[in-house]
């Protein structure tokens, strides 16, 4: 048993947060959550997966605040890899349909409900500074300040706790989604959604109707790529509309609005995850790709992980919160294999910075294809561009010699031999792995 009388702090009131305060009420701990917002923002993320319903059954949510909220999304469709609509159809899904939430009101009536249950809620309420104590910590909000044993910090991707380098993430990449909320042509009621992705030239599309009938429409791209089309914003999304097929299709029927909102999608993990009396939960500790659509469920399901840590934690079981921190990043690594699985299976524009740099990881890659007795021809269709762009990606490389060297010998031993000779190195440069890469990657090299 626990001792009592021991307060948890928890900070944000996001599905992560939410969930590790309900769960650590079940465990008689003294739990108070703040929320800095008053749930009044658009909250992107309307996709929940099926599964999501046994884990409101095992922390005894009511499950009206799920279906109250939400429309059954009937099936996921995208168009990767190739210009055909793959179907994923939720029959076919033992746990049956997924939901399309509305969001934030769902965010909303789950903070609603921790006060219900006699968990201590401050909503509007942002944490301004924190203090360490003997005891544990002091939270300093408004005028106000309470104590706590232990803190929380469920305060999202941008999660800046502690002001310090605890607060130090390892990004993969620096995604970020552009969203517009556009009103339907046509008002009729809907009692349904599907999520429909679609992959182009500089990034992917995600579009879903929710149950307020807005079509939520995001494009994914790189940040810097974004920042290079920055004085003329509106051509290059239409751009990236009109190389699209289906998602264009699906527009048809709705108001395109001018504005839009940005927000950071970019893969991270935190390299603190806990420390004394405090650790990270849901996109404080860890945030994935968007494409994963494993946000909420993740938030859900790593929740209860924390609490159960926690518990074992003021029950004298010392490893407690390093176990949960190795559970995370073990996530983290099989999450990161099966996000580099599914980027691989588009294959069109390898030749673009977007699917380049998700496809070669530079400094990353773990098996290199290419082997020094491998035979290569040079292939000649659009060579120019490509080498201008690999240029612009690797410009530690000679492209044009090392391809002239390619050219010239049958093996690429031999061919790296001669390109160090004129470079006057005597020692492989770690890029040229890269760049070999890079040359079979975007199809110079067969």
């Amino acid at each position: 048993m626990i001792i009592p009388n021991i307060r948890v702090a928890i900070i944000g009131g996001g599905p992560a947060g939410i969930t590790t305060a309900i769960k650590l009420k079940q465990y008689n701990f003294d739990v108070i959550l703040f929320e800095a917002s008053n749930y009044n923002k658009i909250t992107v993320g309307e996709h929940l997966a099926s599964e999501a319903i046994h884990e409101f059954r095992k922390l005894k949510i009511p499950e009206n605040i799920l279906t109250d909220n939400s429309i059954p999304c009937t099936e996921v469709q995208s168009a990767w890899g190739n210009s055909e609509i793959h179907h994923n159809e939720s029959i076919f899904n033992p746990f049956g349909n997924g939901y399309i939430l509305s969001r934030p009101n769902f965010d909303a009536d789950l903070f609603n409900y921790c006060s219900k249950i006699g968990i201590k809620t401050k909503i509007g309420t942002r944490i301004s500074k924190i203090e360490k104590t003997n005891s544990g910590w002091e939270l300093f909000y408004k005028s106000n300040s309470i104590h706590a044993n232990f803190i929380v910090d469920a305060s999202g991707r941008n999660s800046k706790f502690f002001c310090n380098n605890k607060t130090e993430k390892e990004k993969d990449d620096d995604l970020i989604g552009i969203t517009k909320n556009l009103q339907p042509i046509d008002k009729s009621f809907i009692d349904k959604s599907h999520l429909l992705i679609e992959s182009t030239e500089y990034g992917w599309f995600y579009t879903v109707q929710n149950a307020s009938k807005n079509l939520v429409f995001t494009f994914m791209t790189d940040a810097k790529i974004w920042q290079k089309n920055k004085d003329s914003h509106k051509t290059f999304w239409e751009q990236q509309l009109n190389n699209s097929i289906h998602t264009k299709e699906r527009l048809a029927n709705f108001k395109i609005d001018e504005k839009f909102s940005i927000q950071s999608a970019h893969s991270q993990i935190a390299k603190n995850i806990f420390g004394k009396n405090w650790l990270k939960v849901g996109d404080a500790a860890q945030s994935f790709d968007p494409l994963s659509s494993a946000g909420i469920i993740k938030g859900l399901k790593t929740g209860q992980l924390a609490a159960e840590s926690i518990y074992n934690y003021f029950n004298a079981n010392k490893n407690a919160l390093k176990t949960y921190e190795i559970e995370i990043k073990n996530q983290y690594k099989n999450y990161q294999e099966k996000r580099a699985e599914y980027y691989a299976n588009e294959i069109r524009w390898m030749d673009k910075p977007f699917w380049y740099q998700k496809n070669l990881n530079i400094k990353k890659i773990k098996h290199f294809t290419i082997i020094p007795q491998n035979k290569f021809i040079v292939l000649e269709d659009n060579l120019i561009e490509k080498v201008a762009f690999l240029n612009e990606q690797l410009p530690e490389i000679e492209f044009e010699i090392l391809i002239k060297y390619i050219k010239q010998f049958s093996f690429i031993k031999d061919a790296i031999a001669h390109y160090l000779k004129e470079q006057k190195q005597t020692n492989i440069n770690p890029w040229l792995f890269h760049a070999l890469e890079s040359l079979k990657l975007i199809g110079i090299l067969k």
